[in-house]
C-alpha cells in the first residue's frame, strides 16, 4: 500500500511539474524548407544562406540556423530541398513581430524569393 500511495504521488508530482514546464516555455519554432530555382546549385544554396543571416539578430529571436541539405541515403530522409531555416522565438508575439518586420520583408523580397522555386514553412510550439 505504501509504494503504491508513494507511486501515485510521484505520478502526480511529474505530471504537475510537465504542466508547469510547458506553461513557462513559450517558445515557438519557425521552420523554412526551401527548393532553389536551381536544384543542386551550390552558389546559389551559399547566396542564400548568406543573405538569410542577416536576419539573426530581428527581436525576440532566441535562436537561428539555416544551412543546406545534407544528403542521406535512407529514404524516410527528404533530401529533395536545398536549404533549411530554422527560427526559434520567445513566443507566439515574436514570431509574429519578426514577420511583419520591415527587415523580413525587405530580405524575402528582393533578396531571398528571387532564388525560391518553392517553399514549404511549419511553425510550431506550447500556445
Amino acid at each position: 500500500m505504501k509504494k503504491y500511495i508513494q507511486s501515485i504521488v510521484f505520478l502526480a508530482l511529474f505530471g504537475f511539474s510537465f504542466i508547469i514546464h510547458a506553461q513557462e516555455d513559450q517558445r515557438v519554432s519557425h521552420v523554412v524548407v526551401v527548393w532553389l530555382n536551381e536544384l543542386g546549385n551550390a552558389q546559389m544554396r551559399e547566396k542564400f544562406i548568406n543573405a538569410s543571416r542577416g536576419l539573426e539578430d530581428l527581436p525576440g529571436v532566441v535562436s537561428r540556423h539555416v544551412s543546406a541539405v545534407i544528403p542521406s541515403e535512407r529514404t524516410i530522409n527528404d533530401d529533395t530541398f536545398d536549404v533549411a531555416v530554422t527560427v526559434t522565438f520567445e513566443n507566439a508575439q515574436a514570431l509574429k513581430k519578426y514577420m511583419k518586420s520591415q527587415q523580413h520583408k525587405d530580405m524575402l523580397n528582393k533578396q531571398l524569393k528571387p532564388l525560391v522555386n518553392r517553399v514549404v514553412v511549419y511553425n510550431f510550439g506550447n500556445l
